[in-house]
Formats: C-alpha cells, structure tokens, sequence
C-alpha cells in the first residue's frame, strides 16, 4: 500500500479542529448558494476564491475566515455545517474528534445557548449516521475579554449535567489572535473550570511568547498545548520554557498546513515535529481548520510522514499519541485503545512504499 493510502486507512483520532474553520468547500458553496440575497459581486469573488483550494494564497486563506463568519451567523447554518463537517471526518478514517467551538451570540439571530444547543443536536445525529465518536469544547476567545469568558464557562457547566449533551462537552479551549489580550487576566476562569472537571486546551507560543507561557505553564492548568510552534530551543524557545514542556510530558497538538500557510513556520522540513520527534516527547497530529487550509488529517499525516520519513511505527505510535491525549473519562479512553489497535493490527507490513 502506498504512503498516501495507507495515511488514509489509519485509525485516526482529531483532537485540535476548529468548527467554522473546517468547511470543506462544497459545504461553504452550497451556503453561498443558498444566501440569495447576499450581493452578487460578494458571491463571484467569494466562490472565485473558495475554488483556489489547494493554490490559496495567505491573504485568500484570512479572505476564507471573513466568508466563513458571513456564511454561518444563523442556526440553520451551523445545523448544516455541523453535520457536514463530522461526517468528513468519519469519512477520512477519524475514529475520535474533538471540535472546537466559540458560542456566538448574535442579536435577532442567536444566543450563545442556542448557537450550542444546535451544534450539539447536529453533533448528535451525525454521529447516529456516521462510525465516529465526537466531543465539543468550548472556546474562549482571547480577544474578546474575560466577561464574555466566564460566560462560556457558565454555559460549559449547564451542559455538564445535560442528560442528553453533557457526556459531549469535554473541556475549553483557550484561542484567538495571540497578540490580544493578556492570558494571564482569564486565570480565575480557567481555575473554575479546572474545579467542574473540564479539561483544557491552550493555543500557547503560536508567536515568540515566553513570558506569557511559562505563566500558564505554571499554573498546572494546561492539559494540552495547541501548536507550541515557539517553545523548543530550536524554534526559539527558552531553555527554561522547554524544559517545563518537557517536565511536564503535555501532549502538543502540531498543524503543520496551518503553521505553514500562517506563516509561523517556513517550511515542512522546518517544522517542529521533528524537533519533538527527536525526544519522544508526545505529539498529535491535528488539521486546525481543514477547509481553510485545504487539508485533512490524512494529507497532514502524509505530510509529516514525507517530510521526517516516519516508519509505520511511527504513524502508529501517532494514532495511539492522539487515543492517550484526548480529553474522555479513562473506561471510553480504554475502549478507544482498543479499537484503535485493533485496525492498526490489521494495517501492520501492509505500507510497501513511502
């Protein structure tokens, strides 16, 4: 089986896609097509630019995310989207995803609460449709003020003891451009959410940020670090910030599309899976939003794989990283582990050509 196949086949598990981000382009085409009274000059560049796919420059890619925010600021909207997102992820082999999610509210449109209860009902049928298992957390936006964080804590913990969505909201997610804001102001957040059990995600040293790390990093909040593209020695990273990562033994969560095309990283070869591959230090490999970047895991394992010449035990070993990492209670952890094993087991000598 050739590399590409085989990256296909592989029992994978997503722990770090953002919703909006992961349109394939049919699904945002069909939600232009369906905005009849949006402007026609919108429309022709928008479709112009969705159909550059893979030939996306940077500026077309930040164009994407402002067509996305257009596109999806009604319920039925993220009803369709939510669907159609998890079932691409099933069909790509994923066995286990975490989406990542920020509550809108909307005036005359939505509610954070409503926005979540209908991502959450989609969550819920697709998986009825599709062979994978899906868990939502809930995302704070760095940008937009500790106020509207402890509001999305308070919805996180309503859901907690949701008879039908509580076994789904597994955690936070911490994001947002990394230059707002001060990530040590939402602290008391994250330690309440720490209190309800929720587990934690932070998007950490996407840009040269020691100071700013190390203080959350301290904190013993952190349970998975999103991208970290800035924190080993050889990225630029302290040698104090390393070794606390390092100590700590916190899963990274790597995009490398994502790091590319966002310009944080120059190149695959420059990516700092390697780095962390060196010193068997635990990574996952994620897509960060997949119909922007015009990826999918398959293409990002494929990817890594060519680039750092990674054996089959390697890939297999990155399928059970991404089991060991996610944020489920340790019985389905185990259940996972097992299924996972099972069809790696059953691709074992079957890669022939890389």
């Amino acid at each position: 089986m050739e590399l590409l196949d085989y990256c296909r086949s592989l029992p994978k598990v997503e722990l770090h896609a953002h919703l909006n981000g992961s349109l394939s382009d049919a699904t945002v085409l069909k939600l232009l097509s369906a905005r009849e009274q949006q402007d026609g000059d919108f429309l022709a560049s928008a479709e112009v630019t969705i159909k550059r796919g893979h030939q996306r420059t940077l500026e077309e890619c930040f164009q994407v995310f402002r067509i996305l925010h257009s596109i999806t600021d009604n319920l039925e909207a993220m009803q369709t989207i939510t669907q159609d997102v998890i079932q691409e992820f099933a069909a790509d082999n994923v066995k286990y995803l975490e989406l990542r999610t920020t509550p809108k509210n909307i005036p005359n449109k939505m509610t954070k609460k409503e926005y979540m209860d209908t991502v959450l009902e989609a969550t819920v049928e697709a998986m009825k449709k599709s062979n994978i298992r899906v868990c939502l957390l809930l995302s704070i936006d760095r940008a937009r003020g500790v106020e509207d964080a402890w509001s999305t804590l308070q919805l996180a913990k309503e859901y907690l003891t949701h008879d039908v969505f509580g076994p789904l909201v597994c955690g936070l997610d911490v994001s947002g451009n990394p230059h707002s804001g001060d990530l040590k102001d939402y602290l008391p957040v994250l330690q309440e959410a720490q209190k309800c059990g929720l587990k934690l995600a932070v998007h950490l040293a996407e840009v040269s940020s020691d100071t700013e790390t190390l203080t959350m990093l301290n904190s013993g909040l952190v349970d998975r670090i999103g991208h970290g593209t800035f924190i080993h020695p050889d990225a630029g990273g302290s040698k104090e910030l390393h070794a606390v990562v390092r100590k700590q033994n916190l899963p990274l969560e790597l995009c490398i599309s994502s790091n590319i095309k966002s310009g944080t990283v120059k190149s695959a070869c420059h990516h700092h899976l390697g780095f962390w591959k060196k010193e068997n230090h635990p990574v996952v490999i994620c897509t960060d939003d997949k119909g922007v970047f015009s990826t999918s895991l398959s293409e990002e394992f494929y990817l890594g794989a060519q680039t750092f010449h990674l054996s089959e035990g390697d890939l297999h070993s990155l399928c059970l990283n991404g089991v060991d990492a996610a944020f489920l209670p340790q019985v389905e952890k185990q259940k996972l582990r097992q299924e996972v094993q099972k069809d790696l087991d059953s691709l074992k000598g079957k890669l022939t050509c890389q």
